[in-house]
């Protein structure tokens, strides 16, 4: 037969520890928290106390700046101002390079005279073939004239005719030259190729 159970035990009051200083001081050390941290070994606190208004400066002496008598500013001599705007430009480093403006009348060389200025094209393409000042060209009409235009037809014996003019200068007595010198002193008929050709003379 089975005994009676036995009887439900009391618990047992905890026992009481003291905790070892050496041991303490001992898991301190072995703390794996950054060392830069403030700790109670590396840091300690100190109460600021604010100061009075006007406090902040006291522990500066006081010193003046100017006396209490006159003001005294230690400034560059004063520059003088040149007399004209020529005078400045004449000390202006290096070499005064615009000490000759406007003091001396500038020598323009004149134009070499110019009777016109010849431009021959393809009347099919429009590539230009032949392009010349005409030096020697004396129009006579003293007025001025416009560019004007020819054409003409070219075979290999030379000009076929007059050169036509579709576009006058203005004066006809210029048209008139111009399509007698291009044809007697320029010659264009023996310079150009077999074929139809737009001319150009202007002045």
């Amino acid at each position: 037969m089975p005994g009676p159970p036995d009887a439900a035990r009391a618990p047992q009051a905890p026992s009481v520890r003291l905790v070892d200083p050496v041991v303490t001081a001992w898991t301190m050390l072995l703390d794996p928290t950054p060392l830069f941290l403030p700790t109670e070994f590396n840091s300690s606190r100190i109460d600021y106390v604010p100061r009075g208004p006007g406090g902040s400066f006291a522990g500066f002496p006081f010193k003046k700046v100017f006396s209490d008598s006159e003001l005294e500013l230690h400034l560059p001599p004063a520059t003088a101002v040149p007399a004209s705007p020529a005078d400045a430009l004449a000390g202006d480093p290096p070499g005064a390079p615009f000490i000759g403006f406007d003091r001396a009348d500038p020598v323009v060389e004149p134009l070499s005279p110019r009777g016109g200025y010849v431009e021959i094209m393809e009347a099919g393409s429009g590539r230009s073939v032949l392009e010349m000042p005409l030096a020697g060209a004396r129009p006579p009409a003293s007025t001025p004239w416009q560019p004007m235009e020819f054409i003409a037809a070219v075979d290999p014996a030379g000009l076929v005719g007059p050169l036509v003019p579709t576009k006058g200068s203005g004066v006809d007595d210029v048209d008139a030259y111009f399509g007698r010198y291009l044809a007697d002193t320029i010659r264009v008929g023996q310079r150009l190729a077999p074929g139809f050709y737009r001319i150009v003379v202007g002045p």
